[in-house]
Parts: C-alpha cells; sequence; structure tokens
C-alpha cells in the first residue's frame, strides 16, 4: 500500500485550496459546506460551493470505486450508515490509546523524552501499556497488527502538530463524530452534482450529524483535528499524515478559507 499510497496522494491537486468564483449557497448550505471543507481540500475541491468543481465522469468513477455508490439508493443507503453509525464509535477506542500515549509522552520529563525519543521510542507505548490492548484495536477497527503498530509509532509525531498549529490537545477531543460528519457532507455535495439527488434535499441529507458536531467541538480547528484523527487511523501512511495536516492548515491560514468566514456556532 506504501508506494501506491504515496503515488496517489501525489496526483492530488491540493497545495493550496481551491475556490469557486460564482456561488449562491443559503446560510445553512455554507455551513454544511464549510463543514465538508477537511475532505474538499484533501482532494483539491472546491471548499466554498456545493459543486465540487470537479467534472461530473471524474467524480463518478471515484465515488463508485471508493464508495460503492452510483445511484440514488446506493447513496441513501451509504448516508444513512454515516449518519446512524459510520466509523466513529469504532475507532474512539483506537484514539483513546493514542491519547494515552500521548500522555504517557507529555508527562516524561524533558531530558528524559529527548533520550527516550532518540534511543528507545517504544518506552512511551511501554508507559501507557494499560491503553493499549493491540489485539482489541485491531478487532475493531480491522486493521492489521502490523498496521496498528505503525500508526501508533507514528502518532506522536502528528499529535503533536495537532497541538502546535491546531491549538488541539487529545483532551479536547473526545468523539470522532467529524470524521462521519464530514465525509456525509462531501458525500451529498458529490449526490448534488451528479443528480442523484436533488439540490433541494442537500441540507436534509448533509446536515444529519449537526447537531452532534456542534455538541462534541468549540470550532472548526477541532473538527479539523477530529477528521485527522478518523482519517490516519482508518488508513495511516506517512503521505496521508503529510496531505491531511498540510490541507486542514490551509484551511485555518488562509484568509479566504469558510473557517474564517463561516461562524462554527
Amino acid at each position: 500500500m506504501g508506494i501506491r499510497d504515496t503515488i496517489g496522494h501525489a496526483l492530488l491537486d491540493n497545495d493550496k485550496l481551491h475556490f469557486a468564483t460564482a456561488q449562491t449557497c443559503t446560510a445553512e448550505e455554507q455551513w454544511l459546506v464549510t463543514l465538508s471543507a477537511p475532505l474538499s481540500a484533501f482532494n483539491g475541491d472546491h471548499v466554498n460551493a456545493v459543486l465540487t468543481g470537479k467534472d461530473d465522469e471524474t467524480l463518478r468513477e471515484g465515488i463508485a470505486e471508493v464508495w460503492n455508490v452510483h445511484d440514488r439508493e446506493s447513496f441513501e443507503e451509504m448516508a444513512r450508515w454515516l449518519a446512524e453509525e459510520g466509523q466513529r464509535s469504532t475507532y474512539l477506542s483506537t484514539w483513546q490509546a493514542i491519547a494515552a500515549i500521548d500522555a504517557a509522552t507529555q508527562s516524561t520529563p524533558a531530558v528524559l523524552r529527548l533520550v527516550m525519543d532518540a534511543w528507545f521510542p517504544a518506552f512511551f507505548q511501554i508507559k501507557a501499556r494499560k491503553s493499549l490492548d493491540y489485539r482489541a484495536l485491531a478487532s475493531e477497527t480491522e486493521r492489521s497488527m502490523p498496521d496498528l503498530t505503525q500508526l501508533m509509532s507514528g502518532s506522536q509525531s502528528w499529535v503533536n502538530a495537532l497541538r502546535k498549529h491546531f491549538k488541539v490537545s487529545p483532551p479536547q477531543i473526545t468523539n470522532l463524530v467529524a470524521w462521519d460528519a464530514v465525509r456525509l457532507a462531501s458525500l451529498s455535495r458529490w449526490a448534488v452534482q451528479l443528480g442523484f439527488i436533488e439540490r433541494e434535499e442537500f441540507a436534509g441529507f448533509a446536515g444529519a450529524l449537526t447537531s452532534q458536531v456542534r455538541e462534541a467541538y468549540a470550532d472548526w480547528s477541532q473538527v479539523s483535528a477530529a477528521y485527522i484523527a478518523g482519517g490516519l487511523i482508518w488508513r495511516y501512511s506517512d503521505a496521508r499524515e503529510e496531505h491531511l495536516l498540510r490541507t486542514n492548515r490551509l484551511l485555518l491560514s488562509d484568509a479566504r478559507s469558510p473557517y474564517r468566514s463561516v461562524p462554527f456556532r
């Protein structure tokens, strides 16, 4: 997966945010488009309009391959799964284990932390071993043990990035509903563009998790942080880490970003 994943990410047009030059959204649609922005930025789609900016054929092929969505019926089935179940509960124990490793790291004196980082990086996992039942976590997430070990070993770099660039620490993220909500809003945008649902139906489908998102997070930065956590638990690689962190930082830093203009509450 490593080589294919790296090549796939290299083909993404996401070095900057993409904006539609002419777009009309209601306030509710604008909020939901902003909710989808972590995935839109990653994919190189428009971050300020319901329509993505991609041609229909490319979009159709992509969601058929990745989501197995190809008509209204399959869209409604996937949208219902994301709204009612998704992966937020399945991945929560893994996120809590990552948070435990981070807590073990942060509680270690700075000098000893530097020594252990250099010579014995597994020290922090051993210190957090009560939260690291790898067999149970592998079963819950349907990840292989090597993949899960790689995720845990590499977690400190991106958790530190969340703390530094997003001003979010693990204790602030107690729910991964953003992982499902961002994807639901995105999938609903794609369904509108491809004619699977009418534009008037967009908010009804895309907004099914709105109340849970607003209850779980304080701002857009926390939404991005939780989405990044879910995305790396789903499939970890160095390339995905780099792209997720960079594109979500763009949402925070770009003056035109909807994160700057659309209030979270």
